[in-house]
């Protein structure tokens, strides 16, 4: 019994790098280029604006709120903002999405810690109000960052709210603005290494330093431990659980950004599927969805794995549907193996 719940709590604590650990034996027989430093670099590059954004939605599943479908809109509408204020700058472009991105946060702060709403529901049903919102202010079309003059621009999101501005500015030849936006995605330092992927390092950094160096963090553990005795000990429970969106939304509006300027694009589809994947590089992390146990590290090694198998999936040949099915069979084992493990070490709620 003693053998067993070590094990348990062995898989439980090192699951994902013991997992990792397998898939780079795997990789070693899908190409003689698997261990090239290229190679990693283009994984890690591959899932740097999934590492955003599990990093952010971390916050989330650890105060114990399942998780924010409200993601794939916040990063498209936050990319189309970006574009439509690429007129002012990349400053002004950069900090009106992180506002929409925080704004989208409170939102789903206030109506989730504050009026007790589920959170996957709300945040699912505030995603779908995004889209329409996006949908129907452009009809339905793309917003190309490159268009060659601002006059396209004259039925846009923003200047329907604010009609009133400089009409200097209408004037102004978008094409040098949007080459900097768009080379966004392609500005690489020391040698190769993206930008992005410096963001989703940093962003990971200060995740766990947040979590596991700040008062903050162990408010959220215990808010995300049992929320009842984190508002009794004196916790205001509400604020950490905005605290919490909030952070989650600021990183899709900065994922949003990198990856509009990757697709060249501003689109309501541009986040498509960044929130079930979030979630599944978080849980594959070791972060349980019951809250209050779990790191960054674990985050970004499940993100790791995440583009591990899709890398090892394509060097052997195998299809985009088919890697598809493959990783969720990989998920749903990981999950079971997880749970198991949990149960055996006394923890039911997980």
């Amino acid at each position: 019994m003693q053998n067993t719940k070590s094990f348990s709590s062995i898989a439980n604590r090192f699951g994902v790098f013991l997992m990792i650990a397998i898939l780079l034996v795997v990789g070693t027989f899908a190409s003689k280029n698997f261990w090239t430093p290229s190679n990693f670099l283009n994984i890690l590059s591959a899932v740097a604006i999934l590492g955003i954004v599990a990093a952010g939605m971390s916050f989330v599943i650890y105060c114990g709120k399942y998780g924010d479908m409200s993601v794939p809109m916040t990063m498209a509408i936050s990319g189309v903002i970006a574009v439509e204020l690429m007129r002012y700058g990349l400053v002004p472009a950069f900090a009106g999405a992180l506002c929409t991105g925080l704004i989208i946060g409170v939102i789903n702060g206030i109506v989730i810690g504050k009026l007790k709403v589920n959170a996957i529901i709300w945040t699912l049903a505030l995603n779908f109000i995004i889209e329409g919102l996006v949908r129907w202010s452009y009809g339905g079309s793309q917003l190309y960052p490159d268009m060659a003059t601002a006059d396209t621009y004259k039925t846009g999101f923003l200047l329907r709210l604010m009609p009133k501005l400089d009409p200097h500015v209408m004037d102004i030849d978008l094409t040098a603005r949007a080459a900097d936006f768009n080379s966004l995605a392609q500005t690489y330092f020391w040698g190769g290494i993206p930008l992005m992927l410096i963001v989703m390092v940093c962003v990971m950094v200060a995740g766990w330093f947040v979590l596991s160096r700040s008062t903050y963090g162990a408010k959220l553990k215990i808010v995300g431990s049992n929320y009842n005795v984190g508002s009794m000990s004196g916790i205001r429970a509400t604020s950490v659980v905005m605290g919490a969106f909030m952070i989650s939304s600021l990183c899709a509006a900065l994922a949003g950004v990198f990856i509009t300027s990757m697709n060249k694009v501003g689109a309501y589809y541009v986040g498509s599927g960044y929130d079930f994947q979030a979630v599944t590089a978080i849980i594959l992390g070791g972060m349980s969805l019951a809250g209050g146990r779990g790191n960054h590290l674990g985050v970004f090694g499940g993100v790791f794995t995440m583009g591990l198998i899709s890398n090892i999936l394509t060097l052997f040949g195998i299809g985009t549907f088919t890697q598809k099915m493959i990783t969720g069979a990989i998920f749903i084992v990981v999950v079971a193996v997880n749970a198991s493990s949990l149960r055996k070490l006394g923890r039911d709620d997980a």
